[in-house]
């Protein structure tokens, strides 16, 4: 591949990274500063039900994890499970779909998926990193 097409496709793969990264960011700071919301949603579409205390602990992990993954770190650990998470909860909310024009925000989830998956599969290419370069 040539340097041009090279540097343009790491660009490319950056910018999804931190794009997905903020969303990610900020689903992880709700489970830290509104656990209560975090536990909502998990109950409701996730048929799971954690504590508050629980739902912190996931949220600082979270975070954690996601400081790996914006830097380019382990990429095939990273960026696969932050595709397989996010499918998860694209899957969880396949109800709302049926109802698409009182639930149009949960479409978004789609471009994210494959913005993830597109990570994942270019990830011998996503060359450019927040801390080095």
């Amino acid at each position: 591949m040539d340097q041009k097409l090279q540097s343009k496709l790491s660009i490319g793969l950056l910018s999804l990274r931190i794009t997905v990264f903020i969303v990610f960011f900020f689903w992880g700071l709700d489970k830290i500063i509104v656990p209560e919301h975090a536990v909502r949603v998990m109950s409701g579409f996730y048929g799971l039900h954690v504590s508050i205390n629980t739902m912190i602990v996931i949220g600082i992990a979270q975070m954690l994890f996601l400081a790996a993954f914006l830097l380019g770190k382990w990429k095939t650990v990273t960026y696969g499970a932050v595709f397989v998470l996010h499918g998860a909860s694209t899957l969880s909310s396949l109800t709302k779909y049926f109802d698409p024009f009182n639930n149009l925000l949960f479409f978004t989830a789609w471009p994210m998926l494959a913005a993830c998956f597109v990570l994942f599969l270019l990830r011998d290419y996503d060359t450019y990193s927040i801390d080095k370069k």
